[in-house]
C-alpha cells in the first residue's frame, strides 16, 4: 500500500468561465485519488482540522480510500483557483497551526511504517519549521521506505539532504533552487549533481524531463485543455505507482505523462479514470538524451 502525507489539506474551490466547483484536495490527497483510479490502494495521512475535516473524510470514505489523519484544532483551509484564458490564478489560505504534540503524533505514526512507498507532497502549516520534510524523509527512509517528495523552496532544499528517492520540481522551482536562468543542458547537469535517484522536472506545456541514470525528455501531447489543477499530483501518483507495481523506467515515464495529460482534461481536481489515462499511453513520445 502507498502512504500519502498531506500536512495542509484543503477544500479546492475552482472557478472557471462556466462554473464553480468544490473538491477535497491537498497534494497528497490528490495523489491518492489518482491511485484509486489506477486500482492501487493507498492511505492518506497528515493533519486535518477538526472544525470541517469531516468534509474530507466523508469523500475519502465514499471513494474507498483509507485514511489516518491527526486531528488538530482549527479549520481545513479553502484554496481558490481561478481559470481564465488557459491561465491559473491561485489564492491559497494559510491553514491551521500544528502543535508540537500533534506533530509528534504524526511522526510517531510514520515511524510505524516500514518498507512501503511513501508520498510526501504539498505545503505545510506556516508555524512548522523549514526542516519539517527533511526530518520526515529522514525518519521514513531509516525504516526502509521508498520516498517520493513534491515540495518547493527552502523545505525542498533542506529535504534533499535526507536523500528522497524521487522529487518533482518544475522549471521555476529548480531555477530557484540553484539560482540560474533555465537552460536544458545546465538544468540536467545541476539535477544530476543532487545525487537523487530520479528527478521529474516538469516543463508545463513543453512536457517533462526524467533525470536518472538515463535521462529522457517527454514531449507534451495535444489535449483538450480544461484545468491544470492536479496535473503535477497525477505525475507524482504515477511515479509512486510505478515503484509499487515494479514497472520499468520507460513504462513509469509514459504513465506519468499519460496521467498528467488526462488530468488537464478534467474539471477542478477531479481525477481522470483509468480508461482516460490509458488512452494517452500510445501518444507519449520519449527522447533519450544520454
Amino acid at each position: 500500500m502507498i502512504i500519502t502525507v498531506t500536512c495542509n489539506p484543503a477544500i479546492d474551490k475552482t472557478i472557471s468561465e462556466n462554473e464553480t466547483m468544490f473538491n477535497v484536495g491537498g497534494k497528497g490527497i490528490n495523489v491518492s485519488k489518482v491511485l484509486k483510479q489506477l486500482g492501487c490502494p493507498s492511505l492518506c495521512t497528515g493533519f486535518l482540522g477538526k472544525d470541517n475535516g469531516r468534509m474530507i473524510t466523508d469523500v475519502l470514505d465514499a471513494m474507498g480510500i483509507e485514511h489516518h489523519f491527526i486531528e488538530i484544532e482549527g479549520k481545513v483551509r479553502t484554496n481558490t483557483k481561478k481559470i481564465a484564458n488557459g491561465e491559473l490564478i491561485e489564492e491559497n489560505e494559510k491553514g491551521p497551526d500544528v502543535s508540537k504534540e500533534d506533530l509528534d503524533k504524526l511522526f510517531a505514526y510514520l515511524g510505524t511504517v516500514e518498507n512501503q512507498t511513501i508520498v510526501i507532497s504539498g505545503s505545510a502549516p506556516k508555524n512548522l519549521s523549514d526542516d519539517l520534510y527533511y526530518r520526515m524523509v529522514k525518519l521514513v527512509k531509516e525504516k526502509g521506505n521508498y520516498v517520493v517528495l513534491d515540495c518547493d523552496g527552502e523545505r525542498l532544499k533542506q529535504a534533499l539532504k535526507a536523500n528522497p528517492d524521487v522529487i518533482k520540481p518544475n522549471k521555476d522551482e529548480i531555477c530557484g533552487l540553484f539560482g540560474f536562468e533555465y537552460e536544458e543542458k545546465e538544468a540536467i547537469k545541476r539535477c544530476k549533481e543532487l545525487g537523487i535517484d530520479t528527478i521529474v522536472l516538469s516543463l508545463g506545456g513543453e512536457g517533462a524531463l526524467f533525470i536518472s541514470k538515463e535521462t529522457y525528455k517527454a514531449k507534451a501531447v495535444k489535449v483538450n485543455f480544461v484545468s491544470p489543477v492536479g496535473a503535477g499530483d497525477s505525475m507524482v501518483a504515477a511515479m509512486a505507482y510505478g515503484k509499487e507495481m515494479d514497472l520499468s523506467y520507460v513504462d513509469t515515464m509514459k504513465l506519468a505523462m499519460s496521467c498528467a495529460s488526462a488530468s488537464v482534461e478534467m474539471e477542478g481536481s477531479n481525477p481522470p479514470d483509468k480508461g482516460k489515462i490509458e488512452a494517452f499511453l500510445d501518444k507519449i513520445e520519449l527522447q533519450k538524451l544520454d
